[in-house]
């Protein structure tokens, strides 16, 4: 083989090898010498790093860790500023057990008083003594449309509203009170022509939650707009997420207010306020009354001690 062809040879293995010589060797008796490339049986010495190729892709989001303990509580931030001064609380010569019994002890002024009901704290509520010969203790009241009986269970069992408009009691205090004695329960409704129409009852009683206070109330006394409540004696208290009505489907859900449904009723009270007169099953009704689905534009329960 020529001598250039071999070391041509040898020169393209300088690229894989860092060290190549060319000899050249005659083997005996041939006459004609052969050109090797030394080296190329070797490894050469490590060459320099190449630059950094781009970066690959992100991988996947591996799985999250478990939640770590919680940590120590924080220093005491700092005390707030000093808020303004509540409303003064009402003053009373007197200290009556129910509206009847203020009435009783020279209490002549309708309006919000405290009483100290058998074996209750002391108690806010609204007492009326101007109708039928006073002595009332309203529960419920109806006559603008700013607040809302469209509420859940605990609402109507803790009551709501505002004193200075409208308001339910509550559940667990109307369960309270009639547990202890007799109590009479009168309904006072108005129209929008401002007519005036009341119906009374002898014995009202609301009982308790475990019993999802439900309603006994009998013996129709006076009226004149007809009894609409009686039917729905020993109903359940209903709520539209707690249904404890006698219907297929859910009472106080499509009606839009809690009350003691049957399937669905002949009374509601707590239903949707109209501002002008309207027929509407989810108005404030009361049926015996023989307008159909009549919204009534005022309405007060009220209870007395007999």
């Amino acid at each position: 083989m020529p001598v250039a062809l071999v070391t041509g040879f040898c020169l393209l293995n300088i690229l894989s090898y860092a060290t190549v010589a060319v000899s050249q060797l005659e083997p005996a008796g041939t006459g004609f010498p052969f050109t090797v490339c030394a080296g190329l049986d070797t490894v050469g010495q490590k060459g320099d790093p190449g630059p950094m190729g781009p970066t690959g892709p992100s991988g996947t989001p591996g799985i999250n860790g478990t939640k770590g303990e919680k940590g120590d509580t924080g220093p005491m931030g700092l005390q707030g500023e000093k808020g303004d001064q509540g409303a003064a609380g009402i003053y009373s010569l007197y200290n009556g057990t129910s509206c009847k019994d203020l009435l009783n002890q020279g209490e002549f002024l309708s309006g919000w008083n405290i009483i100290n009901p058998v074996g209750m704290s002391p108690l806010r509520v609204l007492c009326d003594m101007h109708t039928d010969g006073g002595g009332w203790l309203v529960f419920q009241r109806r006559w603008d449309g700013t607040v809302s009986f469209n509420v859940g269970w605990n609402a109507y069992k803790r009551g709501f509203g505002s004193e200075m408009n409208e308001f339910w009691l509550g559940n667990d205090i109307l369960h309270n009170l009639t547990s202890s004695g007799t109590w009479e329960l009168r309904i006072d409704l108005r129209d929008f022509d401002n007519n005036m129409y009341y119906a009374k009852y002898s014995s009202f009683q609301v009982l308790g939650e475990e019993n999802k206070y439900a309603l006994l109330v009998s013996n129709f006394s006076a009226g004149n707009i007809g009894d609409s409540l009686t039917s729905h004696m020993n109903m359940s208290f209903s709520t539209y997420d707690q249904n404890n009505d006698m219907s297929g489907g859910n009472c106080a859900l499509t009606n839009q207010a809690g009350w003691w449904y049957t399937n669905c009723f002949q009374s509601n009270l707590n239903g949707l306020y109209r501002l002008v007169q309207n027929s509407s099953q989810t108005g404030i009704n009361w049926l015996s009354d023989g307008k159909t689905f009549y919204s009534y534009k005022s309405s007060e329960m009220k209870i007395r001690q007999l």
